[in-house]
């Protein structure tokens, strides 16, 4: 193209091919500009339609659950003392709770002494056994520790027992009052008669202190002295101890399962004592979970409006002026969105056969004006309070409400349902597209090439003829007697 510039005939011949490759190739073009802005729209409707299902079946299965219906909720008139919580066998009820006594470990100071001057304090080698409870009783929680010259100090005792105790709930510390330093050992293992105790046993002789002075048997009412440095207890260890409508309970854990069927209570503090004094109790109400159910038919009733909001927007028709023409969805009249509408109308509108619910109005669900869903929060309080059994039967299971509308939905959004079959036939329109495209710069390559070819020898055959011309001319002037017309 670049060289041919109508040198011969004095024509533009560029600016000519150029009008006549795009007059041909303009009207395909425009076709597939407008098909591939329509299926593109289309394609992002589609989606957009899809996430909204989507949305919308989440909200059906969450209804759809049995077990929605078989919680229970622990409800406390005071959680000061104890927070409840109650799985599905557990039996609706109210209970009177005292919280006597938390359940504790024990807490012990073993004797302190005082360093020698100018000698570290370290103890003759043998053993020190560590029990939480009776040392005869086989089931006794125990730590045995050997005392070496490794380990003969305090400190060492103190670090060996962090170190192999933890697992079984011992640990300890120093602490230095007006006495001295001692051993403070601490169990985690809780319940009455679950006091530490300390076996020593001597082996060999060594240190400036024997080994058998960390011996220690607790007596509750004697506690550490730091006037004289000897030994006693800090806390004692406890059952946790409550009442459930005036019948007592213990247990050596703060965690209480089994006493009311299917609920678990955690205790964190004993009534005072005052409270006790008085009879003071704690009401636990075991009932079923309401709330729950609401909260889900709330959300199914935002995610249908969701719904069709989107649908409508998607095939809205919007008067933009007078004398234009008017904003379209890219939906309009799409036989898939009316046919999806009305399914789910007919089935939120059908009345379900049966003495139990029979419609969603008996929910306090109503249709508005505008085709979205509205929720009385009042009218759905009470029937979840007298029928609530009746509700689970309306909206869950394969012929309730919820699986039926399901079942529906899912034939739309499921792989190769519906929706995705229109997705992906859209999709294989926009490649097609690209590939008309690319057929057609082929295509309309091959007409320049023809018609630069076609102007081109045109605009030889003008040069040659011009040429031919300009020699008769000269030919003709050198003749005897022609005369010029010029002349």
């Amino acid at each position: 193209m670049a060289g041919i510039l109508g040198v011969g005939s004095g024509i533009d011949i560029g600016s000519i091919i150029k009008a006549l490759v795009d007059a041909e190739k303009a009207p395909k073009t425009s076709q597939l500009d407008r098909l591939e802005q329509i299926s593109t729209s289309q394609l992002s409707a589609v989606g957009t339609l899809r996430s909204a299902m989507s949305d919308f079946q989440t909200s059906l299965a969450s209804l759809n659950k049995p077990e929605l219906y078989s919680a229970r909720t622990a409800s406390l008139s005071s959680s000061a003392n104890l927070s409840a919580s109650a799985t599905v066998t557990a039996p609706t009820g109210v209970y009177a709770l005292k919280v006597q006594q938390l359940a504790a470990g024990s807490k012990v100071g073993l004797k302190s002494f005082v360093e020698p001057v100018g000698t570290p304090l370290t103890f003759s080698t043998g053993s020190l056994t560590l029990y939480a409870g009776d040392p005869l009783n086989a089931s006794t929680t125990k730590l045995e520790l050997n005392i070496t010259a490794t380990n003969n100090t305090q400190a060492g005792i103190r670090d060996a027992i962090n170190s192999q105790g933890a697992s079984k709930g011992f640990s300890a510390s120093l602490v230095t009052d007006a006495s001295g330093t001692r051993l403070v050992i601490s169990s985690s293992n809780l319940g009455d008669a679950k006091d530490v105790q300390v076996v020593a046993s001597e082996t060999l002789a060594g240190g400036n202190v024997s080994i058998s002075e960390l011996g220690f048997t607790p007596d509750v009412n004697v506690a550490p002295s730091s006037v004289t440095g000897a030994a006693g207890v800090i806390n004692q260890a406890k059952s946790a101890k409550i009442f459930v409508d005036g019948l007592q309970v213990v247990r050596d854990s703060n965690v209480i399962e089994g006493v009311v069927d299917g609920v678990k209570l955690t205790l964190t503090s004993a009534q005072s004592q005052a409270d006790q004094d008085a009879g003071k109790t704690i009401s636990l109400t075991v009932g079923q979970d309401k709330s729950g159910v609401k909260s889900n038919l709330q959300k199914f009733v935002d995610s249908y409006n969701k719904l069709f909001n989107t649908a409508a927007q998607l095939t809205s028709v919007v008067q933009v002026g007078e004398g234009k023409p008017p904003v379209t969805g890219p939906l309009l009249g799409d036989a898939t969105v009316r046919g999806l509408q009305s399914s789910i109308r007919t089935q939120i509108s059908a009345l379900q056969t049966g003495d139990g619910i029979r419609a969603l109005a008996e929910l306090g669900i109503t249709s508005q004006r505008d085709g979205t869903l509205k929720l009385d929060s009042t009218k759905l309080d009470t029937a979840l309070s007298g029928n609530f059994d009746k509700v689970a039967s309306y909206l869950s299971g394969d012929k309730g409400l919820m699986g039926r509308l399901s079942t529906l939905v899912d034939g739309y959004t499921r792989t190769a349902g519906v929706l995705d079959q229109r997705q992906k036939g859209l999709a294989s329109t926009i490649s097609g597209i690209d590939k008309q495209r690319t057929a057609l710069d082929l295509r309309i390559a091959k007409v320049q090439e023809r018609l630069v070819n076609q102007y081109t020898a045109m605009d030889t055959l003008v040069a040659r003829l011009k040429k031919t011309s300009e020699s008769l001319t000269g030919q003709l002037a050198s003749l005897p007697g022609f005369v010029s017309k010029n002349n």
